[in-house]
């Protein structure tokens, strides 16, 4: 492990966490006048540490973790009196965006005999949900309102190469999902993965007009003209020509997969795709995969094992709810709410980043879950030497990024590569960080 490494980590760390700049921004929120005992920066620290390293089940456990972390004795009606303020989800969501734009650095890509090496960024988008305190259904309605009247949902577009995300919006549970794909020409020169909820024919038509590749999960009850259909062997089924695809879904059953052009109707001009539906043993539901993946470059075992890296986005939510706090909290104030979840944000984004940091200075394969699992041994000494100690900041980040290399690597990079998310050439990037 090279010193000059560490360092450079050392100084892009204290920089993102500046005292100054993040007081700063606190006064341009106003979500302070004045510097007080709770300053914006020790709030700030204090909540992205106990999010990433405590099980969080009250806000009394907030208020204890931040008076032992900061080495004060705020009592508790002053430092929730903080917390209700309006301008304290701003904050806390500014601070998100900063650690976003400072911390992500490519850690993945695809190698150059790979087909998706063309793309200049792969995006994932998916949103998850939770519910919350029923009290407040009135400002965050939730979909089933029998069950779970308050609920609300982080929508999220997911970069492969960062392990990162690109933005996030919070909603509440009840807006449609579509109406937070990012814009059209966002995609141009990449390659965009989705679930079945984001399906819009009128999206997908403008992305392809924006020179953007898209694969996403058809709708179960679409009808676009067949116009060529390809068995797995690559010959036509010639019987199918032009003909809607609910007149052949039976006829799907037969087939392990189907290659089709299809053409659906917007607004009465044509748009011309690719459909790739797969009949799954055990399973009486094809699957039906919308691309304009060219399909001399892009085969049908290549579209279905590109869509499984959609799975990446499922594991990034499985770390926020298991490892980094996301989720109710007994509380009736929307404010709190809102600022613990993107405090929840910010800690998931660290954890990340300290794990692509250890792969690419000690050339290790790192788990992310497994990072998000145990970096709370050493991520609270990290915290404090910010805090009290700043020059001991370098040895302490050492002693971290040795302890993760060791403890966090992926478990099965051999599996990965035959079966995982590297079947399609994805590898691992080391270097300095």
């Amino acid at each position: 492990m090279e010193q000059r490494q560490v360092s450079k980590v050392t100084k892009q760390f204290k920089r993102t966490f500046n005292e100054a700049s993040v007081n700063e921004l606190g006064k341009a929120i106003r979500f302070c006048l004045r510097e007080r005992t709770v300053t914006p920066f020790r709030l700030v620290m204090g909540l992205v540490d106990v999010m990433a390293t405590s099980k969080v089940k009250s806000i009394a456990d907030v208020h204890r973790a931040f008076n032992a972390l900061c080495e004060v004795d705020v009592q508790y009606k002053p430092f929730h009196n903080q917390l209700s303020k309006a301008q304290f989800p701003l904050l806390m969501r500014e601070m998100f965006c900063r650690t976003l734009e400072e911390l992500a650095c490519d850690v993945l890509r695809f190698d150059a005999d790979s087909p998706f090496a063309k793309f200049e960024h792969i995006t994932i988008q998916d949103g998850t949900s939770f519910a919350i305190k029923p009290s407040l259904k009135d400002v965050w309605p939730g979909r089933f309102t029998t069950t779970n009247p308050a609920a609300v949902e982080l929508h999220v577009s997911y970069d492969l190469g960062t392990e990162m995300i690109n933005f996030a919006t919070l909603t509440p549970d009840t807006d449609a999902e579509a109406q937070h794909l990012p814009e059209a020409q966002e995609v141009a020169g990449g390659l965009s993965l989705a679930d079945r909820g984001y399906f819009k024919k009128e999206y997908l038509r403008d992305v392809d007009a924006a020179q953007g590749w898209f694969l996403v999960r058809g709708q179960k009850g679409m009808n676009p003209i067949v116009r060529h259909a390809y068995r797995e062997d690559g010959s036509e089924i010639k019987a199918w020509r032009d003909r809607p695809l609910k007149e052949l879904k039976r006829k799907l059953k037969r087939y392990r997969s189907v290659d089709m052009d299809v053409e659906y109707s917007i607004k009465r001009k044509p748009f011309c795709c690719r459909l790739v539906v797969h009949t799954r043993p055990n399973d009486s539901t094809p699957r039906y995969l919308v691309t304009n993946l060219e399909r001399d470059q892009f085969s049908v075992s290549h579209i279905s094992d590109a869509y499984r890296l959609r799975w990446q986005i499922e594991l990034l939510f499985k770390e926020w709810k298991s490892h980094a706090n996301l989720h109710a909290f007994d509380t009736s104030k929307p404010h709190i709410v809102e600022g613990f979840i993107w405090a929840s944000l910010c800690a998931a984004v660290l954890k990340r980043y300290w794990a692509h940091v250890t792969q690419r200075i000690s050339h290790v394969a790192m788990s992310t879950q497994r990072v998000a699992m145990c970096l709370h041994h050493v991520l609270y000494d990290i915290v404090r030497a910010l805090l009290h100690q700043p020059r001991q900041l370098n040895t302490v980040i050492r002693r971290a990024i040795d302890y993760l290399s060791r403890n966090a690597k992926r478990a099965h990079p051999k599996r990965d590569a035959r079966t995982g998310r590297q079947k399609l050439g994805l590898e691992h990037v080391y270097g300095g960080a």
